[in-house]
């Protein structure tokens, strides 16, 4: 008696461990090739919206609709040919026509005789998962045709530095030679429109080289690939002043360069940073009295290292602050202060490389102080 009550709690129990899955559950009868259901649980009705009255008796195959010819139900027949277990991905439709992704998984049940008598199936919804793989898969598509594109780009940018170190530059050294030579072959009167003309021809010359140059140092920011390495900003800092103030003798500016500056980063594209920053501070401070300048470092605004250039020169309006880190953007004429307009473009790409930001503040006739952090430095 005791046995028999504790097969019948037994039996209540899967029951109910069955019916309250949040897995379809089924269990079709073996019938001469043919497997119609004789269970469904509650999990499976709210999954397709059938009702008992609509599969009980029928095969699970009504859910296929008329796509009869899915890879996964090859697999499925193949499997139940052979009474083995299996797993596929079959698109099903719902009773309103809907459609959706079903993993089915289908595992025999053997009689006592060892003979194949039912099929338990489990159905689980996995349209939303399919979709994000497939999304996922067009994502990674999609980065590696960027990254193709960005390749291809690369190239390019070599090939503009080749073109501009050599194709470009042979015809300026050709007008450099051609006006010594006229130089050398015609005395031209100081004041005169020869000399004049002569002299123009020879400072455009003299501003299309340092374009060119300036271009070629923007490319390889971008081009070339980083070397990340632990970096001494300090000393590189003052090798830069160092060479600045030989370039430029009568500069008079009193530089402070804070100690033990440090970070990693590409030694080649950082140099190029402080050359620009540095360079832009001493020029644009050169024309104030007691003009300064300082290099350092503090905190930003979450708690990371926010390395700072500093003067007290000729400022700019923040206004236009926006088209600051363009390329070939100004905000003094070229007879005030001379450049390319190319140096904080090429500041700001090294710095983003550097997974890094750069920002500035300004006024004018206050001097200026630019930002930047170096972030990852693999970025």
């Amino acid at each position: 008696m005791r046995d028999h009550e504790s097969e019948q709690t037994g039996r209540l129990l899967l029951h109910r461990a069955i019916a309250s899955s949040q897995n379809g559950i089924t269990i079709g009868r073996v019938d001469k090739g043919q497997i119609p259901l004789i269970y469904a649980n509650p999990a499976f009705y709210r999954l397709t919206g059938y009702g008992p009255e609509d599969v009980i008796g029928k095969d699970c195959r009504l859910l296929q609709g008329n796509q009869t010819e899915q890879p996964g139900l090859k697999t499925l027949r193949a499997a139940l040919a052979q009474g083995a277990d299996a797993t596929v991905l079959l698109r099903n439709f719902r009773k309103d026509g809907s459609e959706f992704l079903n993993e089915l998984t289908v595992s025999p049940v053997l009689g006592d005789a060892g003979v194949l008598t039912h099929y338990v199936g489990i159905q689980h919804d996995v349209t939303e998962r399919e979709n994000d793989a497939r999304a996922i898969a067009a994502l990674n598509l999609s980065l590696a045709r960027r990254g193709e594109e960005l390749q291809l780009a690369n190239e390019s940018l070599r090939s503009f530095s080749s073109s501009a170190s050599h194709d470009l530059r042979a015809p300026l050294t050709s007008i450099k030679g051609f006006c010594a030579a006229l130089r050398k072959s015609v005395d031209l009167p100081a004041d005169s429109r020869a000399e004049h003309f002569m002299n123009r021809i020879e400072v455009n010359a003299q501003r299309m080289e340092q374009l060119i140059e300036a271009l070629m140092e923007l490319a390889r920011s971008t081009a070339s690939e980083l070397s990340v390495v632990p970096c001494d900003l300090s000393q590189m800092a003052r090798e830069v002043v160092e060479a600045l103030r030989s370039a430029s003798p009568a500069l008079e500016v009193e530089v402070h360069i804070a100690a033990d500056l440090s970070a990693e980063g590409d030694p080649a594209l950082l140099r190029s940073v402080l050359q620009n920053l540095l360079g832009n501070a001493l020029k644009y401070s050169s024309k104030t009295p007691g003009a300064t300048v300082h290099f350092g470092c503090e905190p930003g605004p979450s708690g990371e290292p926010r390395f700072f250039v500093r003067d007290n020169g000729a400022g700019f309006d923040m206004a236009g602050a926006g088209t600051l880190f363009g390329t070939f953007q100004r905000f003094h004429a070229e007879h005030e202060f001379p450049g390319t307009g190319v140096g904080l473009a090429t500041v700001r790409r090294i710095v983003t490389r550097h997974g890094g930001m750069v920002s500035a503040e300004s006024a004018p006739g206050k001097g200026a102080v630019f930002y930047f952090t170096l972030g990852t430095p693999r970025a």
